[in-house]
């Protein structure tokens, strides 16, 4: 059963309307400047900064809500979920700033947010993010991680999380999707 559940994943891919989904927006750190600098999104919302310079910079909100040291290559990505604006700034070169606004409009799909948050938390299992669309195949809404050859789903038969790594065909039970929106901070 298992293999064939396997093989369906595999096989059928019905894309649903991302139309509500959270969206992941990218910033370049580029001759010593985020860009772009001033950012407003939606409550729900993931930036990307990618570092194009050679020299290591970092991302580091002046709250410490975030923080992360880039080398030349690396990307670090968050995803928003409380409104408000935020400020932040290069801990390595202090004149680098930007700021993001995050507007509290529209419905945050609880089950994108726990994918995003997944991607960003587990990205050596679920790889690449930023993927905004979801497969369906009753029951499963699902996405198909491409460079890991991995899945992550949503059952709404019983509201849990599975997942399936590599070629090893094993459909593993996560627990319930509930639990796990408790943890991300998605409910």
């Amino acid at each position: 059963m298992r293999h064939l559940v396997a093989l369906i994943f595999s096989c059928f891919f019905l894309i649903v309307s991302s139309a509500a989904m959270a969206e992941t927006v990218t910033v370049k750190i580029q001759d010593f400047s985020f860009i772009p600098n001033a950012i407003s999104i939606n409550k729900g919302d993931s930036i990307t900064w990618t570092n194009q310079d050679s020299a290591v910079h970092s991302t580091t909100q002046d709250a410490t809500l975030w923080s992360s040291d880039l080398s030349q290559g690396a990307s670090f990505n968050f995803v928003f979920n409380d409104a408000g604006t935020y400020t932040y700034s290069c801990r390595f070169h202090p004149a680098m700033r930007g700021t993001v606004t995050v507007a509290d409009t529209g419905a945050v799909n609880p089950t994108s947010c726990f994918f995003k948050w997944a991607e960003t938390n587990y990205a050596q299992f679920f790889a690449p993010a930023g993927n905004d669309s979801f497969l369906n195949f009753p029951p499963y809404t699902y996405r198909f991680y491409s460079a890991t050859n991995s899945y992550l789903a949503v059952s709404s038969t019983d509201n849990h999380v599975y997942y399936m790594f590599g070629s090893d065909g094993v459909i593993r039970d996560a627990g319930v999707l509930t639990d796990w929106l408790a943890t991300s901070a998605c409910q």
